[in-house]
Order: C-alpha cells, then structure tokens, then sequence
C-alpha cells in the first residue's frame, strides 16, 4: 500500500461523501483530500543495472543448458530477453545477453532472428575474444537462409578469420575449419512460420481501414451505422486496423511488445528503463513518441504497485495501462494538462456527439473521436472508491517521477500543493478509467497454453455497428490488428450487426441480460424480444417448407461439414487454411435458402468464428 491506513471510522466518513459527489472531480478532490496526509514516500524509480543483466543471462544459461523440459527454448530466450532489458546501454552485459539469446534462437532454427541479434550484439561492443563464434553462427545463419548463395556467409567467415587469433588466446584446442564442418553437417532448416494474414479486398475511400463494402448511414433517429454497400460474402474482412492502443498482460512484457503486443523472440528494450521490450525500433520509436516518454518513469512504480496489492484480475490490471497509455498519449497529443481538459470540456458541451471526419476522412482511432466514446458516468457503480484511490497513487507518482505539472515535486511539496491541476489529472484519470471499462475488449490466449488473456485493445470501430444478439460479424486480434470479418453473408443496405454480449444460439438469455445489466442499455434485438432458444432447440432446416432439390443440397453440405468440424477441433492451421474458402461458400449457400432461425444453418457462423480463433492465435513455435 501507498499510504499509511487512516482512521477506520474517517475513512467511512470519506466514503460517503464520496458517493454523494456526482462528479469525477468532486469525487477525487474528495479521496485526495483525505488519503494525502497518509502518503508513503516513493521508492526510487526502476533503472537498468548490470547485476540484474548478469542475474537473468545466468538464469538464461541455466535453462538453455539444463534443457529439462518441452518449454527450455522459450524460457532461455525470456530469461536472455530479461537481461537485455536490464542492461544499460553501452554496457558489455548488453552485448553478452543479445549473443547468448541469439545462440537459442539458432538452436531454435528462427535464423533471421538470429542474425538481427548477432548484429545487434556487434553493435553493443561484443568483446573482440569472442567474436569468431559469433561470426560462424552468423555464416551458418546465412548459409540456412539462403543455402545456394556463397557471399554472405563467405564475408562472415573472413570475420571470423580476422578475430581467431583472439579466440584463441582463450580457447586454443579450438578449430574453426572441423568446427563450422560439424554445424553445417547438423544445420537445419528454416522454422516454418506460416501466418494467415488478413487483408481488405478494396479499400474505403473515406473510412480509414475499412472495406469498400460498407459505408457510415445516419437513422432517422440521427444515430450513425455502418451499412453494407453490397451484397457481403462469409469470411470477407470489413475492417483491418490497429487499435487506438493496446495493453499486455504485464506476466508477458518480456515476451511480447509493449506497444503491438504481439509476440516477438527477438525483442528490443526501451534503453532507459527495464520494464518493457518491443517488437522493433519501429514500434520502440512510436510508444516512446506517443507515450512511453512520460510512461517510462513511471510504469515500474505501477507494476511493483498492483504486484505488492495481488490483483487478480487480469482485465482490471490491463485496463490501468490502457488508462495510463490513453491519458498520456492525449496529452502528448494536445500540449498538456489544461489543453486536454478544454478539449473534454468543449466536447462535453456539444449536443452532437458524432464521430469527427478530418478533410473528409473519418479515422475512429484519433484522440477527438476516442474522447467522444461512451464511459461510465460518475455516478456509476462502476466509479468505486478504490478507483479514485488508485488515481491517488497515479497523481503522486506522475507528480514526484515526471515534470507533468511543470516540475518534478517533492512529497512534502505535493501534499501542500493548491495547484490545480493536481485535481484535474486526478478528474482525468477516473474518466478516462472509465472510458476504458466501457470500452475495453480482451484476447484470451497466446498459443502456449501457459496463458488465458494476452492483451487488451480498445476497438472504437464496434460503437458504428448495430449491437445485435443475431450478428453479422465479430472481431479476431491479427498480430497487431483487429480484424472485423463476416461470420455469414449480408445483404446490401443491411446494417451491419455485433454482438459483445455473445450470440444468442451460443449463449443464454438470461447470461446476456447480465452483461447488458453494467451498461443499463437491455438489449431489444429480435433474438432478446422473441427470448429465441439456444441452437440446439432451434427448428432444423428440414422442419422448413423447402423443396426437394433446396433438402438434398442442404443434406450433402451438411455431409461435409460434418468432416469440417473434425477438422476444426483439430485446431490445425494449416489444414483449416484449406478448408476455409469452401466453408465460407456452404454458409453462404446455407444462408441463401435459409432465412429463418435455424439450427444448422447457425452452425456455419459458428464454425467460422472457431477457425479464425485458431488462425488468430499465434502459434507456439518453440
């Protein structure tokens, strides 16, 4: 805990006030006012040192070394990962760690993985006596890689040449010639990594990411809904986009990017901090210009901080770096404090709340249409008192870490302090917390079976779909996108449905009640109204009045798909690839002779779903 308990019976007091308060900033004026005075001191921020770097490479040895089980690579190459992370730039341990992770990802056969760590290795000062290893592995690298091309790993070898005099001072038995023999003798190939990438047939001229199948419709009710341009095949994507951010499950930031989250062997760390790693530079470059530079101080604090408090949630603990990673990019984006309160203030009192088009262009992903999402009120049950606690903790620790009121502070001077922006980072924080509750969605697995929830995004394109118990489309997490594919056809002109509280063959009615009780919007989609059953009590396709010829091509797709779903539990990628294309045409032709609640018929979406969870889910490839 972050402060010192108060008085068990102020603290009662306290609460009540707080849930009088109808207001985000009346009720964290209301918390800071009373938890200030018991504030601890904050600890020192995490830094990078080379004791923690040596700790993790000899762990890294350990496991590569001892190979005591399925799962060694993995936990080597996260161990090395760990060290790479803790060690300071410039420092020799940097060098050490990226060669040692590069010698499991060989192992592993993941060669351009290898090689970018070789490089990265040389680059970070790797010790001249050890060199002549490292350039042989680079050479084999080349040699798997590109095994009828000589130039490559020919220029690696006169390296290794050039520093074998080195290497031997040290090693003198060694012989590179029987030695680079024997590895070529046992190289293997290349690791398949086959990935199923989505991808829009036609782009939308005006809504970025989208396809040229659907446009943005306003109601007669003034709502705004996307709306199927033409007819729209099963298995076609009408969205492929990046989320407006995304947060990891922290148990797995040194397996997967802090700013994509997808998974990466070979990531690269932030070089101030050791919390976290990416995928690229690429992605490196853009979390630290759109946030990490402010986040960077802090995001140590706040993982010891929800590790020494044991949540257990994962979705509560991601949505505190979904609140944090939104907050500060509004801020980077907007100039600061003040600036972003005006921009909330000038929306807050606008009548129209629709999405912004800029020059014609509607991106969902920008900071004017996010901050246009709907959140849970104030007054929601959703705003509890541990909230505006943990927006506390938050102000204090941006307070004496970071320069976001003009300066870094001192406890002493924080707890005085009058300034009031003080207040109005405490009021952003709970909006913004309760932005994220609205809005948040989760991926639930990595492929490794070790993990049920990986990350979470904000998907702002769902809000202009039709929520509908009976939908069209759901969403899959792409690598770094989400991906909007259609689960059956759809007509031209038919608003395009979703549902986020599970369809209603699949789940129950009384199940989605209850998930549309904390948004206190019940659903009146005709599933919900007409209390349909679950698919199994549906009416099956031959209780319909459908003629002979309709029955018996009906009867020989349900034939084959009947193998399909062997397949599909299978969950084999590679085989589902195959079959997809043609499971996307029996749902179509299901769907065109049958237009009324079905059992069977609802089993085609079903089934597609399931082959884009499989192709959706990174594989584990060691």
């Amino acid at each position: 805990m972050f402060y010192n308990p108060p008085p068990v019976e102020a603290k009662k007091i306290v609460e009540r006030q707080f849930l009088q308060e109808k207001t985000f900033n009346g009720k964290f004026e209301v918390v800071w006012n009373f938890i200030a005075p018991y504030i601890k001191e904050v600890p020192n921020t995490f830094v990078k040192t080379v004791d923690r770097s040596i700790f993790w490479r000899k762990e890294g040895n350990k496991e590569f070394i001892s190979a005591k089980d399925e799962y060694y690579l993995s936990e080597s190459i996260e161990a090395y990962t760990k060290s790479i992370a803790d060690a300071p730039v410039g420092s020799e341990e940097l060098s050490l760690a990226y060669a040692n992770r590069s010698a499991v990802l060989f192992r592993a056969s993941l060669y351009e993985d290898c090689l970018l760590d070789i490089e990265r290795s040389l680059k970070s000062g790797y010790p001249d006596h050890l060199k002549t290893k490292l350039y042989v592995r680079q050479a084999l690298c080349f040699k798997a890689l590109k095994p009828n091309s000589k130039l490559e790993a020919d220029i690696s070898m006169a390296s290794a040449m050039q520093w074998l005099s080195n290497f031997k001072e040290k090693s003198p038995n060694y012989n590179i010639t029987n030695e680079y023999s024997k590895m070529m003798n046992e190289l293997k190939e290349p690791r398949e990594i086959n990935k199923f990438i989505p991808e829009i047939k036609n782009d939308n001229a005006i809504i970025v990411g989208a396809s040229d199948a659907i446009e943005l419709k306003k109601t007669n009710k003034n709502n705004q809904h996307i709306v199927a341009t033409r007819d729209i095949k099963s298995g076609e994507f009408i969205y492929i986009s990046e989320p407006f951010a995304a947060a990891i499950n922290t148990e797995l930031r040194f397996t997967n990017c802090w700013h994509c989250c997808r998974s990466t062997l070979a990531g690269v760390p932030c070089d101030d901090c050791p919390s976290v790693i990416y995928c690229s530079d690429i992605c490196k470059k853009r979390a630290w210009h759109s946030y990490h530079n402010i986040e960077c101080s802090v995001l140590g604090l706040l993982i010891k901080h929800d590790r020494l408090e044991k949540f257990s949630k994962f979705g509560m603990i991601t949505e505190h770096y979904f609140r944090e990673k939104y907050l500060i990019k509004s801020l980077n984006s907007v100039g600061g404090l003040i600036e972003l309160k005006k921009k909330i203030d000038n929306i807050d009192s606008m009548k129209n709340k629709e999405v912004i088009f800029t020059n014609g262009i509607l991106d969902v992903n920008t900071i004017d249409n996010f901050l246009r999402l709907d959140y849970f009120e104030a007054t929601s049950p959703e705003c509890t008192f541990e909230s505006a606690i943990r927006a506390v903790l938050i102000v204090t620790i941006f307070a004496l870490k970071t320069d976001i009121f003009g300066k870094q502070m001192t406890l002493k001077d924080l707890i005085k302090s009058k300034d009031k922006k003080i207040l109005i980072l405490g009021e952003l924080i709970l909006r913004y917390t309760m932005i994220a509750r609205r809005n948040s969605q989760f991926c639930d697995t990595d492929g490794s079976k070790k993990v049920t929830l990986t990350h979470g995004v904000m998907f702002s394109f769902e809000n202009m779909l039709v929520q509908n118990c009976d939908p069209h489309v759901n969403w899959y997490g792409y690598e770094s996108n989400i991906a909007v594919v259609a689960e059956r056809p759809i007509k031209k002109g038919e608003k395009i449905r979703i549902s986020t509280a599970g369809r209603y063959q699949d789940v129950s009615l009384s199940e989605r009640r209850m998930s549309f009780a904390s948004l206190n919007l019940p659903c009146k989609c005709l599933a919900c109204v007409r209390e349909l059953p679950l698919m199994m009590n549906l009416p099956s396709y031959k209780s319909l009045k459908l003629s002979n010829q309709v029955e018996r091509e009906l009867d020989r797709i349900m034939i084959k798909s009947a193998g399909y779903s062997e397949l599909i539990a299978e969950g084999d990628a590679e085989k589902l690839l195959k079959i997809k294309d043609t499971l996307y045409k029996m749902t179509d032709k299901f769907y065109q002779h049958v237009t009324v609640p079905c059992r069977e018929a609802s089993f085609f979406p079903l089934m597609i779903g399931m082959v884009h969870q499989v192709l959706s889910t990174p594989r584990c490839i060691i």
